[in-house]
């Protein structure tokens, strides 16, 4: 099969591409400076990504063309979606760090649990995680946690490579959380409480904040499409926001079936629910002032687009709701 040649443009190539073909406009920065943004700051594929939140002209002669969408717009949707990642991963590792802690305490707690046996267990039914635990016997972070709870063997791969091979193990489930990755944890812990029962937070939430917190972790772009989805809200996410008067059942059904908005909105719930008063308010003081201020710097801007300023109310009230 024949490949169709696309050439490779300059920054001025695309510049003029999003102003003749996608009808961009250029009030607020000039075309140079544009072109220099997308040759030094942030390139192509990701600025234009966020064109996605605007519509069409559907006919006449500027059919196929942006309404109302000026490059500054790319450019702020763009340090918005930097602003939120950051956030994002600040807390999604505090979810993180406080459900191992929430799960040592349950286990501290369980006279018939001594912490090794169920890690013996899951370790024999989850083969791949042992291989996980292999590879890191060569890190350095790792390396001496590892050897002490792990009988490990040098042995040579199919390439002719030295590589470590777990032959026993006598490890607590302590220090199996700190060679866990976030999705390995998360295996564990819905392993653990479908044992034990009392699942603290339900598992289709936490597997929400883990696309979420992935999709960051890759410096994905979180917000390029805020448009109604196929996404349903699992029965956990509903209940918890329900009861907020100031959200309809319509209002959070269309706004619910964006997958980053129920991710997120996702996360919101996941963090008041298990994060330490401490760590919260905290976190919270900072993403209330990201949204009532740096989120809004340039208000202006998306004054006109429904989709955004409509997302930005619903998400807003979410977090009033939870964190007052």
């Amino acid at each position: 099969m024949n490949k169709i040649s696309k050439p490779k443009m300059t920054s001025k190539d695309l510049v003029n591409k999003l102003r003749d073909e996608k009808g961009v406009t250029f009030k607020y920065i000039t075309e140079e400076e544009a072109e220099k943004y997308l040759s030094q700051v942030n390139n192509y594929l990701r600025t234009a990504s966020y064109r996605k939140n605007y519509q069409k002209y559907q006919n006449g002669a500027m059919k196929g063309k942006y309404i109302d969408l000026d490059f500054a717009y790319l450019q702020e949707l763009s340090t918005i979606d930097m602003h939120l990642r950051n956030l994002i991963m600040r807390m999604c590792i505090d979810i993180e760090h406080d459900l191992k802690v929430l799960l040592l305490e349950n286990l501290e707690k369980d006279d018939k649990e001594d912490g090794y046996g169920i890690v013996d267990n899951f370790l024999k039914n989850n083969p791949y995680i042992v291989s996980k635990i292999e590879a890191a016997s060569a890190s350095p972070f790792t390396e001496k946690l590892i050897k002490k709870y792990f009988s490990l063997q040098c042995v040579m791969d199919g390439n002719g490579k030295r590589k470590n091979r777990i032959d026993n193990f006598d490890c607590p489930v302590w220090v199996l959380m700190e060679l866990l990755s976030f999705g390995d944890f998360i295996r564990f812990y819905q392993y653990y409480y479908d044992i034990k029962g009392d699942m603290p937070v339900d598992i289709s939430m936490i597997n929400l904040v883990k696309s979420l917190r992935n999709g960051c972790a890759h410096n994905n772009c979180i917000i390029a499409d805020l448009n109604a989805g196929n996404s349903k809200p699992p029965l956990a996410i509903i209940k918890r926001i329900s009861d907020m008067s100031d959200i309809n059942k319509n209002q959070r059904k269309k706004k619910l079936s964006c997958r980053v908005v129920l991710e997120f909105v996702s996360m919101l719930c996941v963090y008041d629910m298990i994060v330490s008063e401490q760590v919260k308010k905290h976190q919270v003081e900072k993403m209330k002032i990201l949204f009532s201020d740096r989120l809004k710097r340039h208000k202006s801007f998306f004054e006109k687009n429904q989709l955004i300023i409509s997302t930005y109310d619903f998400v807003y009230k979410i977090i009033k709701n939870l964190y007052g």
